[in-house]
């Protein structure tokens, strides 16, 4: 401060702008931040309407080869013949409606991308065991929590919900196809569109939004509130493991070992019968959960679960708000589950 002749002390007129100056720059942080923040959430609404438009696609594209089957003369041939509706699932659900419309999203929000489109970084053999067990016992896990809820819903609310698929193989041939059609094909496909696709774009706004948003589409895209259950307990454990990994072979491995149960208990039934089929498929059931509680063990004693430690970005919106922003995309898929989960639901 310096003295005037009036004899009153007076501020250098710098000092006096410091506190301005700073007031100024934490305005311009703020509306930066906040900028930030409404940028983000356009970008989520963007992702997400792509999202829904994807799944809508994939219904869209099934019904319309399914017409094609029938404008073309070939639903009888169809409705006889096992390994002929196995063999058109392929083509149908996989090949040309789950993979065209997300390879195309991937495409479209490929500046999105923050890590490879197909990652495959080199894992240690225990490491990728421990996963593979890891993941097992979250899809047994996620096939009980299901059955509970049938369960519950046939018992205590008085109507069954039930599961739409093609039933067992009738030949030699058709166990051949059942095994390309529902576990390999499947693994890699669903494994592209969602965990490579999906998840890739919107991995950019937080990991875990992106692992929980992702399992929500992987739910929607099975069709019934039944299966939605289960395939978004899958699809978190599936997410997680890509992220963890950063390899999406394990998740892979995972999805196919999953549906190689179902599918080992249709050809033995089909060879032998009902009851020795079930038997298998409970000691597959306690093989795989004895060997997921000792990857449990193994992942956590090596710390494979640590999260790490990642400062916020300030212009991150909260989880919530980015739900909220992907939502709307997702609403006719989800209105679309409740029509088609109308259809299998009848009163006891």
């Amino acid at each position: 401060m310096n003295y005037n002749p009036n004899g009153h002390y007076y501020q250098n007129q710098q000092f006096n702008n410091q506190p301005n100056e700073q007031s100024i720059r934490q305005l311009l942080l703020q509306n930066q931040i906040e900028i930030g923040k409404k940028q983000q959430r356009k970008e989520i609404i963007k992702a997400g309407i792509l999202l829904g438009t994807c799944l809508i696609l994939y219904l869209l594209i099934q019904t319309l080869m399914s017409q094609a089957l029938v404008t073309l003369g070939f639903s009888d041939a169809y409705h006889s013949s096992k390994a002929f509706q196995y063999g058109f699932n392929v083509i149908a659900v996989h090949l040309t409606s789950m993979m065209l419309p997300f390879l195309a999203l991937a495409l479209i929000l490929k500046k999105n991308f923050v890590s490879p489109f197909f990652p495959t970084q080199r894992l240690d053999k225990k490491d990728t065991f421990a996963w593979i067990g890891f993941g097992m016992s979250c899809c047994i896990a996620a096939n009980y929590a299901t059955s509970f809820v049938i369960s519950f819903t046939k018992n205590v609310l008085g109507y069954e919900l039930k599961q739409n698929g093609y039933g067992g193989p009738d030949s030699i041939i058709s166990c051949v196809i059942l095994v390309v059609s529902t576990v390999i094909i499947p693994a890699i496909c669903e494994e592209i569109a969602l965990r490579c696709c999906a998840l890739g774009v919107l991995k950019k706004f937080g990991k875990g939004f992106a692992i929980f948003a992702v399992s929500i589409v992987f739910g929607l895209m099975h069709g019934n509130a039944v299966q939605f259950i289960f395939a978004f307990g899958v699809g978190l454990a599936l997410a997680y493991i890509t992220i963890k990994t950063n390899n999406i072979i394990p998740a892979m491995i995972v999805h196919g070992l999953n549906n190689g149960i179902s599918v080992i208990s249709e050809i033995i039934q089909y060879a032998t019968n009902e009851k020795i089929a079930n038997t298998v498929t409970v000691v597959i059931f306690y093989i795989w959960m004895i060997v997921g509680v000792v990857s449990i063990i193994y992942l956590g004693t090596t710390k494979k679960f640590k999260q790490e430690k990642q400062q916020r970005h300030l212009a991150d919106n909260s989880f919530f708000v980015k739900l909220l922003c992907l939502a709307p995309g997702l609403f006719i898929p989800f209105v679309m589950l409740l029509s088609l989960t109308a259809q299998y639901i009848t009163k006891v």
